[in-house]
């Protein structure tokens, strides 16, 4: 797949070349421009999904009403989560091996995806041995269904190799196509009078789709070699530790559902439901930042500590910018967004999102810590973090649900992932040892901060207040420096990587 931006044949700036015979699917090093403009049609790939997907959402829920969106969107909720679980944090180990290694590709790459469906496998069976007791009540049936997905899931690794390859628009395009394909089967069902279970079937369907294209994508970049023992084995030592983080984030990123739906039912799932969409959505941000920072932090032992300082910099600092930035927008729309979107019913979900808002603030500096400790191998520690954070989290949310539904498990939420983002990224300053931005980011904060404070203060229609809190937040980031033009020139630079 081509894609704009120059290439080059040079090695990493400040690295020393890689020995040995260069791999026949490796890919020549892009500039820094070059990757730039790649991830900004990434971005704007991922803003078209982004729309199409909140359309389908809104069909959605509009269809089936709170109650049974809520049935619904379990089933999704436990799919996603056994597709999480099933990844052991193989795919960033693999795109980590891949970006380092420079040989062999397309073996590092069959061995995960050989990883990758085994263990969806037994998650699938783990999902249908769960469906066939009942116990997610009314959603078991349709639990049932989305299970069968699960295996399919697994050629998402696939997209390691474009990642390590700096092809960011790889994992946009496969999204969007799914999104694309899921609108037009929800549309259908909506207009034919379907069931939740046929849905789900629709959805089995697309992720079939879906995983026929990314594998006839990935073919063209990195062709799938031989798996071995002995590769799997080095997966295993790096990713182990991932694993455990990965049932520790599910335990607190999508649990948080079931214990709710447990507690207070099926609407108040709806409307948490609701409000955490806009969370998953907007998290396009931050995957289009970590896109091309992983490669480029799995090569950065090699370079001088001023230029590994600058880049863990630049990425916080964005970090925190796209953060608290996308907060203020989704605060400031809270209740236009959610009447549009979803219609009078889902009134209850305008607290929840507001401060599910404020949690996609540590969600983004997550995103940053989390995949700079990935690709250096630096996993220990966070798998200790995010267990122990899992802990409180799950003891908070039965305490927090059964008093205030879906708004007490929206502020656990928020405060989990402050925690969680503020930590992973002090352990990645460590593991590159930099020095983190604190008044940067501090001030970044406190821009937000008192942008949503003169929002509540002037109530305006919500256009005057989307372009008061856009222009005022921007403003403040540029006159606080958080952002500078050097910034700018850095990440347009003709350089190679």
């Amino acid at each position: 797949m081509t894609s704009p931006g120059e290439t080059t044949t040079e090695p990493l700036d400040g690295a020393a070349p890689a020995g040995g015979p260069a791999d026949a699917t490796a890919a020549p090093s892009r500039s820094a421009r070059g990757l730039s403009m790649a991830t900004a049609v990434s971005l704007g790939l991922r803003l078209v999904g982004m729309a199409v997907g909140m359309a389908t959402t809104s069909v959605l829920a509009r269809y089936l009403n709170p109650e049974g969106y809520g049935v619904f969107a379990l089933a999704l909720t436990l799919g996603t989560a056994a597709a999480q679980v099933a990844d052991m944090g193989t795919t960033i180990t693999v795109s980590s091996r891949i970006a380092r290694e420079k040989t062999a590709a397309g073996g590092i790459l069959t061995t995960g995806l050989v990883i990758r469906t085994s263990v969806a496998l037994v998650a699938t069976a783990a999902l249908l041995v769960a469906a066939a007791a009942g116990l997610f009540g009314d959603s078991s049936s349709v639990v049932g269904v989305v299970a069968v997905a699960t295996p399919l899931s697994a050629a998402s690794v696939l997209t390691a190799g474009a990642t390590a390859r700096f092809r960011p628009e790889v994992s946009a395009v496969l999204a969007l196509v799914q999104g694309v394909l899921w609108l037009v089967a929800v549309v259908a069902v909506a207009r034919a009078g379907g069931d939740v279970v046929l849905l789900a079937w629709f959805f089995v369907a697309v992720v079939v789709v879906q995983t026929c294209v990314g594998v006839a994508i990935n073919r063209r970049l990195v062709p799938l070699g031989r798996p071995s023992w002995a590769e799997a084995g080095r997966i295993f030592a790096l990713s182990w530790p991932l694993a455990i983080s990965s049932l520790a984030v599910m335990a607190y990123y999508r649990l948080g559902s079931v214990i709710l739906f447990h507690l207070q039912g099926a609407a108040e799932v709806g409307y948490y439901s609701a409000a955490y969409k806009f969370l998953d959505v907007a998290q396009l941000g931050p995957a289009m930042l970590v896109a091309p920072l992983l490669p480029i932090v799995a090569t950065s032992l090699s370079m001088d500590a001023h230029r590994r300082n600058l880049i863990f910099s630049l990425a916080a600092r964005t970090g925190a910018v796209v953060g608290a930035g996308t907060a203020v927008l989704l605060i400031a729309l809270a209740p236009a967004l959610v009447a549009y979107l979803y219609g009078d019913d889902f009134a209850p979900a305008v607290t929840p999102l507001i401060l599910l808002a404020v949690a996609f603030v540590g969600v983004t500096l997550g995103y940053v810590g989390t995949t700079i400790c990935s690709a250096l191998g630096v996993v220990r520690p966070i798998a200790v973090l995010t267990v122990s954070v899992a802990v409180v989290n799950l003891a908070a949310q039965f305490w927090a649900c059964a008093r205030w539904g879906a708004t007490g498990a929206a502020a656990v939420a928020a405060a989990t992932e402050f925690v969680i983002g503020v930590a992973t990224c002090l352990l990645a300053a460590r593991a590159m040892t930099s020095r983190p931005p604190v008044r940067e980011v501090a001030s970044v904060f406190l821009v937000g901060a008192a942008t949503i404070l003169v929002l509540w203060l002037v109530r305006l229609p919500w256009p005057a207040e989307a372009a008061l809190a856009a222009g005022m937040f921007g403003a403040a980031v540029l006159l606080s420096r958080a952002i500078t033009t050097a910034d700018l020139r850095r990440v347009l630079s003709p350089r190679a990587l």
